[in-house]
């Protein structure tokens, strides 16, 4: 019973933290590459702070549409619009009094990546489709600034990256569940059967491949390390890995790779790479 009523109290004290956020995103921590829900709660603005004033007018017309406006971790892919005329995608859904909320890909949305998304979080605000005055309120039609830190979610997926955050220069990890492959000839790899082929990025036009395809199975250095569980892993310095092969001021910016096992072969077309960026923290 102790424990049942323990439980319930962690509960509501999680739920009692997000709602009083102004903005918020569940489920939270987040998958980037997954559906997530951004919460804006104008119940909780403050109209002044910076010339804004929608909370009086939603208050006055509580049906009145409202539209997001980002711009952190980058602007939508699709655009916010104009300022007195926001885009039609960009309306929020009304889910409760004074509550609205959009659910989007946040990789899709804002088209960066998880490093991206997890590093600078997501900057908002609330606004009408006409953000400027309007006529018999103070100040401007929008909230003020919001800004909702993103919390990475454990990995389970086919391919599992760590740290999320990375530099060139940091150790990372690969870790590749073949009980999630796809590719039935890549299916129910034996212990010592599973390798990656790798390939760095410099730049838009310059990579290096750490070895040819057809050498990648003589490579120990390239042979992942079974786990346990259908599971593999290679961990690794990136710089260093590439160090022999890279020009005196180059630095990596992207690791393309993809599973190889002896004797199999993709079918014709590009490779199915998967792609790692850096942070430059310079």
């Amino acid at each position: 019973m102790l424990k049942q009523l323990f439980s319930a109290c962690a509960l509501l004290a999680v739920a009692g933290s997000v709602g009083a956020q102004k903005a918020y995103v569940l489920p939270s921590p987040t998958d980037a590459n997954s559906e997530m829900t951004l919460y804006i709660d104008m119940s909780k603005s403050e109209d002044g702070i910076q010339n804004n004033g929608l909370k009086a007018i939603l208050e006055a017309f509580p049906d009145t549409t409202v539209y997001l406006w980002t711009w952190q971790p980058a602007g939508p892919a699709q655009g916010n619009g104009d300022w007195d005329n926001s885009a039609d995608h960009q309306a929020l859904t009304k889910v409760g009094n004074m509550l609205y909320s959009m659910t989007f890909v946040p990789t899709e949305y804002y088209g960066v990546d998880g490093p991206q998304l997890f590093s600078l979080g997501i900057s908002c605000l609330a606004k009408l489709k006409n953000g400027g005055p309007m006529d018999g309120f103070q100040f401007e039609a929008k909230s003020e600034d919001l800004h909702v830190d993103i919390i990475p979610q454990l990995c389970s997926a086919r391919m599992c990256i760590f740290p999320e955050l990375r530099e060139h220069d940091d150790f990372l990890s690969i870790t590749y569940d073949n009980a999630q492959e796809t590719y039935e000839g890549l299916q129910n790899m034996g212990s010592d059967e599973c390798y990656l082929y790798v390939l760095a990025k410099v730049d838009l036009f310059t990579s290096y491949e750490y070895v040819a395809l057809a050498d990648v199975v003589n490579t120990p250095e390239l042979q992942m390390e079974d786990i346990g569980e259908g599971k593999f892993r290679m961990t690794f310095i990136p710089e260093d890995l590439f160090a022999d092969v890279l020009s005196e001021g180059e630095q990596l910016q992207e690791l393309w790779y993809y599973v190889v096992r002896p004797g199999f072969n993709y079918p014709p077309g590009p490779p199915p790479f998967e792609i790692i960026s850096f942070l430059d923290c310079e």
